[in-house]
């Protein structure tokens, strides 16, 4: 146990036991994803790739989820995401089983092609008013799970839009959307991206980011979310 241990004693995400952030109890209730989705129909998809039915020019081309979002996963993520809870996110990426990232073909291919990993970036002034990017911080505990490196300077977000979470239907997730994001360069130069983001829900975010990334030349573009 170090100093900050003591003067900062960690408490379960989920029940709140003394000791550290995830309990057994509460790990042992955590559900993985076993079964991926294609992010455009969120229908049963081989590895998460789009169906080739749901394929468009400026697609996200795949999407890799590793728990479901409800319960202490839930907690975590508003932890990460709302009481800076930092060291919380290492812990977290921690629970995700080696296996599922072996069973991901799609991600292990990526390995070696000059492929970046791309936090979903906040606009300036939310991230002036939250301190951090949550999607950053997760970032940065997974990129060694990959051994893909780190970029937050490819993708800008040069539109500040109501919170997702307060739209109530998917077409409003959609609308809410529009030209958000932008890319910090431009030229033949840029690799698979894999973008990373906290939770996919309508999947409204992953889309507009691809769109924008691909516009510039983005061979490929696949997401990550801890959840879903």
């Amino acid at each position: 146990m170090n100093i900050l241990d003591i003067l900062f004693p960690k408490h379960c995400v989920g029940c709140g036991r003394l000791g550290r952030y995830f309990c057994p109890g509460c790990i042992s209730a955590i559900q993985t994803i076993n079964a991926p989705i294609c992010p455009a129909c969120e229908n049963l998809a081989i590895d998460g790739a789009t169906h080739p039915g749901c394929r468009t020019r400026y697609c996200l081309d795949g999407l890799t989820s590793f728990f479901r979002y409800d319960g202490v996963v839930r907690k975590a993520i508003k932890g990460i995401k709302y009481r800076l809870i930092f060291d919380l996110a290492v812990e977290f990426i921690s629970l995700i089983p080696d296996v599922s990232f072996s069973r991901r073909t799609t991600l292990l291919s990526l390995k070696g092609q000059s492929s970046v990993l791309v936090p979903i970036p906040l606009h300036p002034s939310r991230l002036r008013e939250r301190g951090f990017n949550q999607a950053e911080v997760l970032g940065k505990a997974i990129t060694d799970k990959l051994n893909i490196p780190l970029r937050t300077d490819i993708l800008l977000r040069v539109k500040r839009t109501i919170p997702q979470v307060e739209m109530k239907s998917k077409d409003a997730r959609l609308k809410n959307m529009d030209g958000v994001f932008a890319v910090n360069q431009d030229d033949d130069s840029l690799g698979p991206v894999v973008l990373v983001d906290d939770v996919f829900t309508t999947g409204a975010t992953m889309r507009a980011a691809a769109n924008t990334l691909k516009r510039i030349g983005a061979p490929f573009v696949w997401g990550i979310t801890i959840a879903r």
